[in-house]
């Protein structure tokens, strides 16, 4: 994997050499104007993992790229193809997107830039760090490989961040930016102009921080100091 960790945190656009095509972090406050779960859900399709499939049969022989592209060419998924294409208009706001049977297309200042089976993995890579994504076994689940029922299933999921069970919580971000401008006081102005990447690192940090912060009061205080209180600078970015 591609160390990008500083690129991420600056919220810079991203090159893939790979693909010949450089990825835009869109902000919270760009990613609003086509709506954060559609958003969201057009990532899921474009990292699209087959590993997260269970008891799908024939998927053995079958690459991301072509469960990908099924999705996008097939008649029963026209709404998975629109979120789709819509999150790669703010990935790649300069291009001009189309789909074929075999490839996407990127006509970028007169130049066509081709993403098909040979650099999928690569793009989806980039894609998957800018995100915030790690896909699990339990995030989808469709009864079989054909191509309508994985689309409405797809439509039917969300991103990681927005699996509350039993609660509708609306724009999860939204949630995210308030709690941020409270806690860190600064001005939503400020925290819509961040990425996804930046806004999940200070909600984890600031996490950790208050955590940290809690227990040293507390020692001082002359509570029961049993345990270590966990380094709020570590590294939240590996596994």
């Amino acid at each position: 994997m591609k160390d990008i960790e500083l690129a991420l945190f600056t919220g810079v656009d991203i090159p893939i050499p790979e693909c010949e095509l450089t990825i835009h972090q869109p902000t919270i406050k760009e990613i609003s104007m086509i709506g954060e779960k559609p958003f969201l859900s057009g990532v899921q399709i474009l990292t699209i993992d087959k590993k997260v499939f269970k008891d799908g049969k024939g998927l053995s022989n079958t690459t991301n790229f072509q469960i990908f592209m099924t999705i996008m060419n097939n008649k029963e998924s026209k709404e998975g193809k629109k979120m789709a294409l819509d999150a790669l208009m703010l990935i790649t706001p300069n291009a001009k997107i189309t789909v074929t049977p075999r490839s996407l297309l990127f006509n970028c200042d007169g130049k066509t830039i081709i993403i098909d089976e040979n650099n999928f993995g690569y793009f989806q890579d980039i894609l998957r760090q800018v995100f915030c994504i790690k896909y699990t076994e339990d995030d989808f689940n469709p009864i079989n490989a054909e191509a309508a029922k994985i689309a409405e299933r797809m439509k039917q999921t969300r991103h990681k961040v927005a699996q509350l069970k039993g609660e509708d919580v609306g724009s999860v971000y939204a949630r995210y930016i308030s709690s941020l401008s409270i806690g860190l006081k600064m001005p939503i102005e400020n925290l819509i102009q961040c990425t996804i990447y930046q806004i999940r690192d200070m909600l984890e940090r600031f996490s950790l921080w208050s955590n940290w912060d809690i227990d040293i009061r507390s020692r001082l205080a002359g509570a029961d100091a049993k345990s270590k209180p966990e380094d709020w600078m570590r590294n939240i970015h590996k596994n």
